[in-house]
């Protein structure tokens, strides 16, 4: 997921429903990069209102929160980075975004197909 959004922009924003997520996310995010040595922008999207309602089951609720953030951010980023896995079903709901729409689920099983294939 981290060398994906880095090869596909420069503005990265890192949305996440839990703080604690946004660190690590943009740490990975920062050491593609360097190891890629492409500068980036990483713009933190928290999105902390969405977590009650993950936490109470409303997982309808929960992924229209983030898919509602998420399209506010498309106008000013090059790449949306789901920060955690939970939010995987929100890219679906987001294809129609002209960015990527990046989850670390779908970028490992994609890497993996890769390496193996």
């Amino acid at each position: 997921m981290a060398e994906v959004a880095v090869a596909e922009g420069r503005r990265i924003a890192v949305l996440a429903a839990v703080e604690s997520t946004l660190g690590p996310t943009r740490k990975l995010l920062q050491e593609s990069a360097d190891a890629a040595g492409v500068k980036v922008e990483l713009i933190g999207a928290p999105c902390l209102d969405a977590w009650p309602l993950f936490v109470n089951g409303e997982q309808d609720q929960y992924l229209g929160r983030i898919v509602e953030h998420a399209r506010h951010l498309a106008v000013d980023v090059d790449v949306i980075v789901l920060a955690q896995a939970s939010m995987a079903p929100a890219a679906d709901l987001l294809r129609d975004l002209q960015i990527p729409v990046l989850t670390s689920p779908r970028a490992a099983v994609a890497r993996a197909v890769t390496r193996t294939g």
